[in-house]
């Protein structure tokens, strides 16, 4: 009987003679030498064929080893749709010995295994991961992508009890740390923290808290440092990279990563220092911490309230400069265009680089355009007794309060640093404010940054262009 009758026959209908016709051309595709039957009685349990509890039993009739063909077919035949009732017949079977499988099979199949996978494709891509020669390093390192992907506990000891091996030693740091196997992921010898590095960028977010844990568990310096450096080889940033040197208790990790960020970003921190004893390494950054705790303390905790929602179709502007991501180059144009929103980026994204300092910013308060005057406000702080000039444009005004210093930033030069110290001074003077504990945790972390501090040799020409020339700096710590 040619296939495309069986096919006819196979979905016969009728009464008396259609259960009669499915049942022989069940027979007769199960006992069929030619395995491309396989494929009919596959389609027929995913459409829902009303036998199916006929195939299912004349398919667990096959012997694997003597027709390991149709087994294989059967399971090529699932891999399309797997349907749940031929994932029971192949958990049954198992992928027979006698049948080798090569690289593309092992890909194909093991692609499925993902984090959306349902237990029952994991149950039978368990089953053939199982199947593959445990000694395939090649092979191997597909079962670890597969493990990494869908997080199967299942597939996780398939690895363990084979003791297998991949071919990739990131996918054995990775496996590792994630067993919290310290043991192991030192045997690899990572001495440069790179395979810890390559496991945690691979690594989804469940797997990248147990890597965490390990390392905390550890209390390994040195693993502690390459975890670190993991993050920054990952790119990570922002909040996230802060919760992650939380999770492993790395206080120089996030005091280090309040380089270049403003108080604004500093103020969670002081809540997290606030309860733990966990302090920076080092005397002058543990020392800056104690000190911002106790002003964060007393001013009793800050709540930022966030601005409502922008219209839809609109985008905050400061994060439209941002997302220009225009050149040094460009900002420096920027500084002297015409265009009051252009000289407005420059001086904003440009203070943030470096590329311009507090007497530019000032000089831009005095410009006959609200935009310029806006950045002024926002990023100097007033002299000592200096009180804001009114302003036509409300938001201004109201940028250049205490609010205002929420945007300076923590790593600061000699000059910006005996400014917001002088100011500290004269707010240690008057009634507790929220400004002055603001400061009192801005100066803290700004002095700890080395802000004010010179190096001085013998030399009498500036190392490079962007050299400091001081006389009688206040504030300024020589040492």
């Amino acid at each position: 009987m040619k296939l495309e009758d069986v096919r006819e026959q196979l979905w016969a209908k009728g009464f008396p003679f259609g259960p009669g016709r499915r049942k022989k051309a069940i027979r007769a595709l199960v006992e069929a030498p030619d395995p491309a039957g396989m494929q009919l009685l596959a389609d027929a349990l995913r459409d829902g064929h009303p036998d199916e509890k006929r195939i299912i039993k004349a398919l667990l009739g096959l012997e694997p080893e003597e027709e390991p063909d149709k087994v294989a077919a059967l399971f090529e035949a699932w891999r399309a749709d797997q349907p749940p009732a031929l994932g029971g017949v192949l958990r049954s079977l198992g992928w027979p010995r006698r049948c080798a499988i090569d690289g593309r099979t092992a890909k194909g199949f093991l692609a499925l295994a993902d984090q959306d996978a349902t237990d029952d494709v994991l149950s039978v891509l368990v089953d053939f991961a199982r199947a593959i020669p445990p000694q395939d390093e090649a092979l191997n390192n597909d079962i670890f992508a597969a493990w990494n992907r869908s997080g199967s506990p299942q597939l996780d000891q398939v690895i363990t009890a084979q003791g297998r091996q991949p071919a990739d030693p990131a996918f054995e740091a990775l496996h590792a740390l994630v067993a919290g196997d310290l043991a192991r992921y030192q045997s690899l010898q990572d001495s440069d923290g790179m395979l810890l590095a390559q496991a945690f960028e691979m690594a989804p977010e469940p797997f990248r808290q147990r890597i965490a844990q390990a390392v905390q568990a550890s209390g390994d310096m040195a693993l502690l440092d390459a975890y670190r450096r993991a993050q920054q080889h990952s790119g990570m940033e922002g909040t996230q990279l802060i919760d992650n040197l939380k999770r492993v208790g790395d206080h120089d990790g996030l005091f280090e990563a309040l380089r270049g960020q403003r108080l604004l970003d500093a103020l969670p921190l002081c809540e997290y220092w606030a309860g733990t004893d966990g302090r920076p390494s080092d005397n002058r950054r543990r020392q800056a911490v104690d000190a911002g705790v106790a002003a964060y303390i007393a001013l009793g905790g800050i709540e930022i309230e966030p601005g409502p929602d922008l219209p839809d179709g609109m985008v905050d502007i400061f994060v439209h400069w941002r997302e220009q991501a225009p050149s040094d180059q460009q900002l420096r144009q920027n500084l002297d265009a015409e265009d009051p929103f252009d000289k407005a980026r420059g001086l904003y994204l440009g203070h943030e680089r470096g590329l311009v300092d507090q007497a530019r910013l000032r000089q831009a308060g005095e410009s006959d355009h609200w935009p310029g005057r806006l950045i002024s406000r926002m990023l100097v702080p007033p002299e000592a007794g200096e009180a804001p000039a009114e302003d036509h444009v409300i938001w201004v005004n109201a940028v250049s309060s205490d609010a205002s210093l929420l945007h300076a930033p923590i790593e600061v030069g000699p000059d910006e640093y005996t400014q917001f110290s002088e100011r500290l001074e004269q707010a240690r003077g008057e009634a507790a404010s929220t400004a002055s504990g603001l400061l009192e945790i801005l100066c803290a972390f700004q002095g700890a940054f080395g802000a004010g501090r010179i190096s001085v040799d013998e030399m009498d020409e500036a190392p490079d262009r962007a050299a400091l020339v001081t006389e009688d700096a206040k504030n300024v710590d020589f040492d």
